[in-house]
C-alpha cells in the first residue's frame, strides 16, 4: 500500500490557507495529509525537504503580493501547477468591554494591510504581528485582559471573547489568491480551462537603459498579455534586481508563449516557475 503523501500549508488548522487546501481537495480529490507549518518560509522548507505538494498565498486584493512567497518561489525548485481564490473577511475580538479598552492588538502580517481602517480607529494601540491568523485567534482566546486580535470572520462565532466586532475588513470584495506547488510536477493537463498562465523570473537583469523595454517588447511582439510585473531585489547588492512576471494566454496561444520564452532566453536568464490554470 502506497504511503500517503503530505501537502504543506500554513497552519494551524482553521487559517485561510487551510480553507484553500479544503478547496483544492474538493476540486481535485487530493487525499494528501495536511502538514501544517508555522510560517510561509516553513512551507517552502517542507517542500525543499521532500514534501510533494504545498499551498501558499501569493496575492491579496487589498494588500498585494506576499513578498515571502515570491522569495520562496525563487529559492526552491517547486513548480506552480494551479491557482485558487479564497474570499477573505476579518473580525475584531478582544478581552475588553469596548474597543476603547484595547491595550494590545494581535494581527497577522498580511491581515494588517487589509484592516487598516479598523486598526487606525484604535489609535496608538501596540500591534503584535503574527505568522498566521489562527495564531492571532489563539492569542485572544488566552483571555488576557486588554488584549484583542484581528481574526478570520469564519472564527467569529467560535470566539469566547466578550467583545466582538464583525466585518472589519477594509472592503467587502477581498480575496486571496493561492498557488498550488508540486515538487515534481507532471505535464500540464489539457483540462477545459481556456485561460492559462505562466509565472517566471528574469534573473539578474542588467542595470542599463532599455533592459525592461527589451523584456516587454518580446511579449508585445507575440501579443502575450502581461498580467503582472515587479522588480525584486537580488539580495546580492544594492540596486540589483530580478523581475517577476505573470502572463495570461488563451490555451490556443500556448505554442506562441513557448516561442516568446525561447526568444527571451537568448538574452536573459529565466526561471520558469510554472504553467498553470485556475482550479
Amino acid at each position: 500500500m502506497k504511503e500517503r503523501e503530505n501537502i504543506a500549508v500554513l497552519g494551524p488548522a482553521g487559517t485561510f490557507c487551510d480553507q484553500a487546501l479544503a478547496q483544492y481537495r474538493a476540486k481535485t480529490g487530493c487525499k494528501d495529509q495536511a502538514l501544517y507549518c508555522a510560517s510561509i518560509e516553513g512551507v517552502f522548507h517542507a517542500v525543499a525537504e521532500g514534501c510533494q505538494r504545498a499551498v501558499v498565498p501569493i496575492e491579496n486584493t487589498l494588500d498585494g503580493y506576499v513578498q515571502v512567497s515570491l522569495d520562496g518561489l525563487l529559492e526552491t525548485k517547486a513548480r506552480i501547477t494551479g491557482e485558487l481564490y479564497v474570499p477573505v473577511q476579518f473580525a475584531l475580538v478582544g478581552n475588553v468591554d469596548s474597543a476603547k479598552d484595547i491595550r494590545r492588538l494581535y494581527v497577522q502580517f498580511k491581515a494588517k494591510g487589509q484592516c487598516q481602517k479598523a486598526i487606525e480607529s484604535l489609535g496608538d494601540v501596540p500591534l503584535m504581528l503574527t505568522e498566521s491568523n489562527m495564531e492571532s485567534y489563539q492569542r485572544a482566546e488566552e483571555g488576557r485582559e486588554g488584549e484583542a486580535a484581528i481574526i478570520p470572520q469564519h472564527m467569529y462565532e467560535a470566539s469566547r471573547c466578550r467583545f466582538k466586532q464583525p466585518n472589519v475588513t477594509d472592503a467587502q470584495n477581498n480575496d486571496t489568491r493561492f498557488f498550488v506547488l508540486e515538487a515534481q510536477p507532471g505535464a500540464l493537463q489539457a483540462g477545459t480551462a481556456q485561460k492559462r498562465k505562466m509565472a517566471l523570473y528574469v534573473l539578474d537583469a542588467a542595470d542599463k537603459p532599455g533592459t525592461l523595454f527589451e523584456i516587454l517588447r518580446q511579449f508585445a511582439i507575440h501579443q502575450i498579455n502581461l498580467a503582472a510585473l515587479m522588480s525584486r531585489p537580488t539580495k546580492k547588492g544594492m540596486g540589483t534586481y530580478n523581475f517577476y512576471l505573470e502572463v495570461s494566454v488563451d490555451k490556443a496561444q500556448l505554442p506562441v508563449l513557448q516561442t516568446t520564452i525561447r526568444a527571451l532566453k537568448r538574452d536573459f536568464t529565466l526561471k520558469v516557475l510554472g504553467e498553470y490554470a485556475a482550479l
